[in-house]
């Protein structure tokens, strides 16, 4: 005789899904919110009672979410940092080696902000915390700085200091931005300056920072479309 196990698997209430997916888009209106308040105002500026208006809900909705204004800023920076992953990343992994591959991301990342300045706004009023968050710094650039090292074309010290090579101009170029100086031209010159400063020869780095690499796209339902 044969037995039949009863079925275990639940059903899906849809009550909860829908429950779940109004939560997710409360929480992304209170996040986009966030990044103008925080582009406009800076990370040390209290602002909870100015996103609460910048995202048209209720203190109390607030407050389901986020608990203090050091929690939104973080919150905020690690999607920012992983939303420049998502639109970036995928670019960067067609290249076929680190220093082509920094070259790439430093390039893309400045046309970027150059399509969403609140990007840009964001980062140079949050300083480098708003870049600290996220798989940005403790993944894909590590990545690329372990493998160009490895692999002998970036000759710098240590990690950290070719870390800080990379992302102490990335900052400065996100100001570039708001200050109306970035370009394309800007964007190749920077990846070639940042190569030579790993120790990248200035022909090769040349022929990396301009190299025809795809167009950034924005993605529909991204955080950047704010």
């Amino acid at each position: 005789m044969l037995f039949t196990m009863p079925d275990q698997t639940k059903p899906i209430d849809h009550r909860t899904l829908v429950a779940a997916e109004r939560r997710e888009k409360t929480r992304a209106k209170l996040l986009r919110g966030a990044i103008h308040v925080f582009a406009q105002h800076g990370a040390e500026a209290s602002v909870i009672e100015l996103v609460i208006r910048q995202a048209g809900v209720s203190r109390g909705t607030f407050y389901n979410y986020f608990r203090t204004n050091e929690e939104l800023f973080l919150e905020v920076a690690r999607e920012v940092s992983n939303e420049i992953i998502s639109i970036v990343d995928p670019i960067v992994l067609r290249q076929q080696d680190a220093a082509a591959s920094l070259a790439c991301g430093l390039v893309s990342v400045v046309r970027l902000a150059l399509i969403k300045p609140v990007l840009a706004r964001f980062v140079s009023k949050g300083g480098p915390d708003a870049l600290s968050a996220g798989n940005l710094t403790t993944t894909v650039v590590p990545r690329e700085i372990k493998s160009g090292m490895a692999a002998g074309l970036f000759t710098v010290p240590d990690e950290r200091l070719a870390f800080d090579l990379i992302f102490g101009p990335v900052i400065m170029a996100f100001n570039a931005v708001i200050n109306g100086r970035a370009s394309e031209e800007y964007a190749r010159n920077l990846a070639q300056a940042v190569l030579q400063s790993l120790g990248v020869d200035a022909g090769r780095a040349r022929g990396y920072a301009w190299r025809d690499f795809d167009e950034v796209s924005i993605p529909a339902g991204s955080l950047f479309h704010c």
